[in-house]
């Protein structure tokens, strides 16, 4: 059964950030493109079977990722996000448009704590996973992230598949959407989290695979917090956002 105009609409992701590119050498077709592709690759193939193998692949990939997502963030919204909204949405399609365009592979949303900036990077994924959800790649906080890649540099399986270096690091070549890192810590950091830091952004800079990061460095600490150098990249090849709301999760009426 084909779905009517409006299902279609819905179902491909008409949202506000509209580029099945990255700042990558990797496109990510959305839905009715993909449906078009596999029907030319399978000219036997009906339409309706096409579109039901694609959806069930998005579906799932989709739900997959949306299980990840903090109960707190699940409708995350741009929307919700007030004058944020434009700098936010602004960012993200300069990092969508293809290398040759535009060389800002990173986006970091900045500011005090409670100030949005992680409603706003869980509603980039929402609007990006309507549109292919393969464009994520992976999602962790800061905390997590190099709790466990410590573990792994320690027991030699940081080169594993699956492991979360590969992951940060896209070693195993697999992991080419977009990497959301929340929650860079205002301390300083040790020398081995400066030094991995810069391992898998540097790789990500110049191959093109693009990243969201959220921090509550102000961009006048990057240089004390990430050393001269991490910072030098992250103004260059990062759209920076600056949250600049109070801590919501303090006010009262």
């Amino acid at each position: 059964m084909i779905e009517n105009n409006s299902e279609k609409t819905k179902r491909s992701g008409k949202g506000l950030i509209q580029n099945k590119y990255m700042a990558s050498i990797y496109s990510f077709e959305n839905r009715d493109e993909r449906i078009e592709r596999m029907q030319k690759d399978n000219p036997g193939k009906a339409i309706e079977l096409c579109t039901v193998v694609v959806d069930s692949m998005f579906d799932k990939k989709r739900s997959l990722i949306e299980s990840k997502i903090p109960e707190r963030f699940k409708n995350a919204s741009i929307k919700d996000l007030g004058y944020n909204s434009v700098a936010v949405n602004r960012a993200i399609s300069e990092m969508l448009k293809p290398p040759e365009e535009n060389d800002k592979v990173g986006t970091i949303f900045c500011g005090p704590a409670g100030s949005g900036k992680t409603h706003a990077a869980y509603a980039v994924i929402h609007e990006l996973i309507k549109q292919n959800p393969e464009m994520v790649a992976y999602m962790t906080t800061y905390s997590e992230a190099f709790s466990t890649i410590k573990n792994e540099f320690f027991n030699g399986s940081y080169d594993d598949l699956n492991s979360v270096w590969s992951k940060l690091n896209n070693t195993s070549g697999m992991f080419n959407g977009i990497l959301f890192i929340d929650d860079i810590s205002s301390k300083a950091l040790t020398e081995f989290e400066l030094d991995k830091l810069m391992m898998f952004l540097e790789r990500r800079f110049n191959s093109f695979l693009p990243f969201i990061l959220t921090t509550n460095v102000k961009q006048e600490n990057f240089k004390s917090v990430f050393g001269e150098r991490l910072a030098s990249r992250l103004f260059g090849y990062c759209t920076i956002v600056e949250f600049l709301d109070r801590d919501k999760r303090l006010s009262v009426d």
